[in-house]
């Protein structure tokens, strides 16, 4: 009965994470036509997404440069009222790129329609340039799957160092980052949204 219990959660975990690749998948397809549109004149296709660039020049590590940006979903307001908007926008996929001196970060975050996280994706460096590769999966807001890759100086690949249903604890710290900046990045969406269109 055990067993059985623990491969009906392996196959509600696989069928969460293709759920997941869905929306991943879509939300690509959201930014690589927008890029192509802003490549290309008279395009249909309106880019639309919040950008947010900081340059400042931090003491110790030099020029640092932050760029964020903010693709969302955007649906009808069907209980509209005359002093709301007509769309309700919410956030969709997060991408950042940051440099610290020489040492580049990205990192990605896809959001469901209700505004919780489903996927998270950073690629580090550190200071020995050995950097690590971080997939990790929600359901209804909590993590189900962790996978952690670290990058093999001598064969420039990821090989994978874990892989289950939370983090080890020597990375516990970095999550709690990554779970910070899921909600910072949706108040900064927030207070942009609120700003232009209400």
């Amino acid at each position: 009965m055990l067993l059985t219990m623990v491969g009906m959660l392996s196959v509600a975990a696989q069928d969460a994470v293709s759920v997941i690749r869905k929306h991943y998948a879509e939300a690509q397809k959201k930014v690589e036509e927008y890029e192509k549109a802003e490549k290309e004149e008279g395009s249909n296709v309106f880019p639309q997404y919040f950008e947010v660039n900081i340059v400042q020049n931090l003491p110790g590590t030099g020029p640092h440069h932050k760029r964020i940006k903010m693709y969302y979903y955007e649906n009808d307001n069907e209980d509209w009222q005359p002093d709301e908007p007509m769309l309700m926008r919410s956030l969709q996929f997060v991408t950042q790129k940051y440099n610290f001196a020489a040492r580049e970060f990205y990192e990605e975050y896809l959001y469901d329609e209700k505004g919780n996280i489903e996927f998270i994706y950073c690629r580090d460096a550190d200071m020995d340039d050995v950097g690590g590769e971080y997939r990790l999966y929600f359901k209804n807001g909590k993590l189900f799957r962790a996978l952690l890759s670290i990058r093999n100086p001598e064969t420039d690949t990821y090989e994978q160092k874990h892989s289950g249903t939370n983090m080890p604890k020597e990375y516990e710290e970095y999550y709690k980052v990554c779970m910070y900046k899921v909600a910072k990045f949706k108040n900064l969406f927030d207070e942009l949204d609120r700003d232009n269109f209400h």
